[in-house]
């Protein structure tokens, strides 16, 4: 058996290496032979990876907010099969702070866990000392924002509910506005001035970059009756929500079920009218995610193997090509007693290292681009290692593909005849 096993290996390394001289000799040819396998290996593994990178992003977020959430606002989450009717939602009332306030003293804590209030504010100068935030976004909220919202606070604290209450200058800071405005320095117990008045940093929030938290990075947040001073909560162009999280014993569909009554009772609305506000769930994010991404990795596969195919037919005409110069070698080779499984490897070899070469070059250059998108838009992608095992998969059985006729015409090539050939 011992014996068996190194006469193959060397069998096997003996058709390598002259399939290696030939691949050496055509360098060029090799090279325009493998550019179409590499931009379809691309194609495919690209969007594998980044679909698989944004859809891992959104399931952490959602572990992280809870399933359980819904967030009442006036226009609906443009999400779902349909036409968007903006001019029906365009009639429809603010959400306001009113009524989160009657909603506070009705829900039933059996299935409704916390509410938090949230208002927003843009374009409002921000500064500390000479400098002056440009990102700053203000978000006028309760006091368990963070916990309702799965953030974690990673200098200070978050203002607590007397502070709340008395609407209270204390702010907290998201990361990127935390580094723009305070470089190296502690945010924590500085003032700064949002529009000419004085606001004492009590916390600094994790950086979230990710994809359904990105707004808190750039946001300053303080007690909503505070930010009265920066915006008008009872103008139709607030922009104001409420969001609500249940308990996890309690179906999603039950916390809408119970929201929804509380709310046309708020609004006196009749039981022929329709409901003149949105419930908007954070299990959308992932439903319309996972039917782009089936889109997208259809999109993909359709690409790329067209790109495959391509580099398949040019790889198969090259190896063609070879197999028509080398058909005196091949009849020498024959008739020194080479059979038809030695030249079969010979071809299938440098079909597959053609291909392989031509994948592990889109390979490489998705993971070029994977590091620079998360550096530079600070999103983090990751290159898994089934995504690198696919791209080597499909590169193997496309040269194996488009190596297996040409190899198949070498081997039954007759000696006598392939030598007269010269």
């Amino acid at each position: 058996m011992e014996i068996f096993l190194k006469k193959f290996i060397l069998y096997v390394l003996s058709a390598f290496a002259i399939s290696n001289l030939f691949l050496k000799g055509n360098k060029l040819r090799s090279f325009l032979s493998v550019l179409g396998i590499a931009i379809g290996i691309f194609c495919i593994v690209s969007v594998l990876t980044f679909a698989g990178s944004m859809k891992n992003n959104v399931k952490d977020n959602l572990k992280t907010m809870g399933i359980n959430v819904i967030i009442i606002e006036k226009w609906p989450w443009g999400f779902g099969a349909g036409e968007y009717k903006w001019w029906d939602f365009m009639n429809r009332p603010q959400v306001n702070l009113k009524e989160y306030k009657i909603l506070c003293q009705r829900y039933s804590n059996v299935i409704i866990k916390d509410l938090s209030f949230e208002s927003n504010a843009r374009n409002v100068p921000v500064k500390f000392n000479k400098k002056t935030s440009k990102k700053a976004v203000l978000i006028g909220t309760t006091a368990n924002y963070t916990q309702i919202n799965g953030l974690d606070i990673r200098l200070g604290r978050m203002f607590n509910e007397q502070e709340e209450k008395n609407g209270k200058n204390v702010v907290i800071l998201g990361d990127n506005v935390a580094q723009e405005l305070f470089e190296e320095i502690n945010p924590v117990g500085n003032i700064i001035q949002i529009k000419g008045l004085k606001c004492i940093v009590a916390g600094v929030i994790e950086k979230q970059g990710s994809f359904m938290n990105k707004q808190v990075d750039n946001a300053i947040i303080l007690p909503y009756l505070y930010i009265r001073n920066f915006a008008d909560l009872s103008q139709e162009s607030a922009s104001c929500r409420i969001t609500v999280r249940g308990f996890d014993n309690r179906s999603i569909e039950e916390l809408e079920a119970e929201i929804t009554k509380l709310m046309r009772n708020i609004r006196m609305l009749k039981p022929t009218q329709k409901n003149n506000f949105a419930l908007n769930k954070m299990t959308m994010f992932s439903q319309q995610l996972d039917s782009t991404f089936v889109m997208l990795d259809i999109v993909a596969w359709i690409l790329g193997l067209f790109s495959l195919i391509v580099g398949m037919f040019g790889i198969a005409n090259i190896l063609f090509v070879s197999v028509k110069e080398r058909t005196p070698f091949i009849g020498i080779q024959k008739a020194l007693g080479a059979k038809r499984k030695f030249i079969l490897i010979q071809f299938l070899y440098e079909s597959v290292i053609l291909s392989l070469v031509g994948g592990i070059a889109g390979i490489i250059l998705v993971w070029i681009t994977t590091i620079s998108i998360s550096n530079g838009l600070d999103f983090p992608i990751q290159f898994s290692l089934n995504n690198f095992l696919t791209g080597i998969f499909l590169s193997t059985l496309t040269g194996i593909i488009a190596g297996i006729i040409p190899a198949m015409r070498a081997a039954s090539l007759n000696p006598v005849e392939a030598i007269r050939s010269v």
